[in-house]
C-alpha cells in the first residue's frame, strides 16, 4: 500500500496526458495538411482518448517501475541510486572502501583529490559512463526483460482499450481488436523502448523514470496517433 502511494502522482498524470494530447493534435494537423481542409474532420474523441490513456498509463507504469526496483534493485543498498559523488567530503563519508584508489582519495588534502587511473578497460568505461561499482547486472537484466515484455504488453492493452472502447458497438468487441493488433504494437515498441529502459535503469532515479519516458516518448505518441487512425 505504501508503495502504491509513493508511485501514484497527480502531477505525472497531468504531464503525461498533456504530452499525449499534444502529440495527437500534431498528427491530426499534419493529416489536415495532407488531406486538405475539405476532407479533414478533427477527431475530438481521439484527443480525449489519448488524454485518458496518458493519464492512466503513467500511473500504471510508475507502479510497475517501483515494483521492479523493489524486487530487483539496480544497485546494492539503494532503490533510488544516484551517480557516484567525487568530492572530498563525500569520499570521507563512504564507510566501505574496496580498493586502494578510493582510500588514497579519502586521505588526500581537501581540494586535491587524486584518483589513480583505472586498471582495466572495463573499469575506465564504467567510470567514464558514471556507473556505480555495485550495479547488480542480473537485476538489471531481469528488469529489462520484465519491463519490455509484461510492462509493454500492459501499456499496449491500455492504449488499445482506450482508443477503441468508444468506437465499437459493444465493449466485448475490444478484445478481438486487442488480439489482432497487440503483437504489431509491441514489436514496434521494441524499436525504441529497450534503449530508453536501459538508460532509465542505469542513470535515472526510480521516481523520475516514467517522466523521462513521457518526454522522450513524444515521437512514440505521434506514432501511436498514426497507429490509432489506421482502419
Amino acid at each position: 500500500m505504501m508503495l502504491m502511494r509513493r508511485a501514484l502522482s497527480a502531477r505525472l498524470a497531468v504531464q503525461a496526458a498533456a504530452m499525449k494530447v499534444l502529440a495527437n493534435i500534431t498528427v491530426q494537423l499534419i493529416s489536415r495538411w495532407h488531406k486538405g481542409p475539405e476532407q479533414f474532420v478533427f477527431d475530438h474523441l481521439q484527443v480525449l482518448e489519448f488524454a485518458l490513456y496518458g493519464s492512466l498509463n503513467s500511473q500504471l507504469s510508475n507502479v510497475i517501475q517501483f515494483v521492479l526496483e523493489d524486487w530487483f534493485p539496480t544497485a546494492k543498498g539503494s532503490e533510488d541510486f544516484r551517480l557516484p559523488v567525487r568530492d572530498h567530503e563525500a569520499l570521507l563519508q563512504l564507510g566501505e572502501k574496496k580498493d586502494d584508489d578510493l582510500a588514497a582519495a579519502a586521505s588526500a588534502p581537501a581540494g586535491r583529490i587524486w584518483i589513480a587511473r583505472p586498471r582495466s578497460l572495463l573499469e575506465r568505461l564504467r567510470r567514464r559512463l558514471g556507473l556505480r561499482e555495485d550495479v547488480i547486472w542480473r537485476n538489471l537484466l531481469a528488469k529489462m526483460l520484465l519491463d519490455q515484455t509484461i510492462g509493454l504488453v500492459i501499456s499496449a492493452i491500455v492504449f488499445l482499450t482506450f482508443t477503441n472502447i468508444a468506437r465499437v458497438p459493444h465493449p466485448s468487441l475490444v478484445l478481438p481488436v486487442i488480439r489482432s493488433r497487440i503483437l504489431s504494437l509491441v514489436l514496434a515498441g521494441w524499436h525504441i523502448w529497450p534503449l530508453v529502459a536501459l538508460v532509465n535503469f542505469l542513470w535515472v532515479p526510480v521516481r523520475s523514470r516514467v517522466l523521462v519516458t513521457v518526454f522522450f516518448g513524444f515521437g512514440w505518441s505521434v506514432f501511436l496517433s498514426v497507429f490509432a487512425m489506421r482502419t
